[in-house]
């Protein structure tokens, strides 16, 4: 996987809350919460879980763009199929079908230290680690749509039950967004991508036939 979207989102969405900060007064390290690194990895796999729910065409092009370098005319392309297949067990293992947080299972930099520097951040193995995690995402959407749909709907009263929780965090969280409000941001947020980073690629082909085997509504079809 050659893009960063998985970290591209985290970070955009740690800025918008005022992240990175100075480790100390006397540290000028840049330093991220990681409780709040946390939040925003899960606020990640909601957006791409909806994103190959809700706009799978959409789906189907980020996952192209992270194997924009790939020729999807060889034998090793990648499957869509044996990826998801490969997957299931670990999304069972999630212990909640419906729920993609629990199928993709993040791991917790907060169960290790407090903060987490913007240096370890962009590290090379914690960027395809986010990579990972929004692959698996987008992929568990746009299998799961109506799964997703009504965990979604069945999460904004919990995520609102969690609001004291991320301002004692100090996510400044104003609001928990509707279904239609996350996706036109979280749409909006690939147009940021291809804005400052690169265009989307187009849908190969044989990831498209791979989409449609797996009974994935496309909406131009």
């Amino acid at each position: 996987m050659q893009s960063i979207f998985g970290f591209y989102y985290v970070v955009s969405l740690l800025s918008i809350m005022g992240w990175p900060r100075r480790r100390s007064l006397f540290n000028s390290e840049a330093v991220v919460d990681s409780t709040i690194l946390d939040l925003a990895i899960e606020q990640m796999i909601d957006w791409a879980a909806s994103i190959g729910a809700c706009r799978p065409e959409l789906g189907l092009q980020t996952i192209a763009s992270m194997f924009r370098d790939m020729d999807w005319n060889s034998g090793e392309a990648l499957d869509i199929s044996v990826a998801t297949d490969n997957l299931r067990k670990q999304w069972i293992e999630g212990g909640n079908s419906n729920n993609p947080r629990e199928a993709v299972g993040p791991a917790k930099f907060s169960e290790h230290s407090n903060v987490i520097s913007m240096k370890q951040l962009k590290d090379k193995e914690t960027k395809y680690a986010l990579e990972v995690y929004c692959f698996e995402s987008l992929l568990w959407g746009l299998i799961n749509p109506d799964s997703f749909k009504t965990y979604y709907s069945t999460n904004e009263e919990r995520q609102r039950e969690r609001m004291p929780e991320y301002k004692k965090a100090g996510l400044a969280v104003d609001y928990i967004p509707t279904l239609d409000q996350m996706l036109k941001e979280g749409e909006e947020i690939l147009r940021g991508y291809e804005r400052e980073v690169r265009p989307l690629s187009l849908i190969p082909q044989k990831l498209l036939n791979d989409a449609i085997s797996l009974g994935i509504r496309v909406n131009s079809l």
